[in-house]
């Protein structure tokens, strides 16, 4: 699994910082922020497919949401 502070490439070629990582109802979710400008946030869920972890950006916006209260929830509990 990805962890949190882990450099990743994804498909586009462009690199991003795991910046927290949740798992919620059986999803690892991962908060992404891009390691260049200008800067980029995504939000992803973690897959394993034939044995590699593969990263699923969130493009849905009703889904980008429900993750974004996750991440936020988290910070209020820290």
């Amino acid at each position: 699994m990805i962890e949190k502070g882990e450099l990743i490439t994804l498909s586009n070629g462009k690199e991003y910082v795991c910046y927290y990582t949740i798992q919620d109802n059986g999803n690892n979710y991962v908060y992404l922020i891009s390691n260049f400008k200008p800067l980029e946030i995504r939000f992803g869920i973690q897959r394993y497919i034939d044995g590699n972890i593969q990263i699923e950006i969130i493009n849905e916006p009703e889904e980008k949401q429900k993750v974004l209260a996750l991440f936020k929830n988290i910070n209020k509990n820290s």
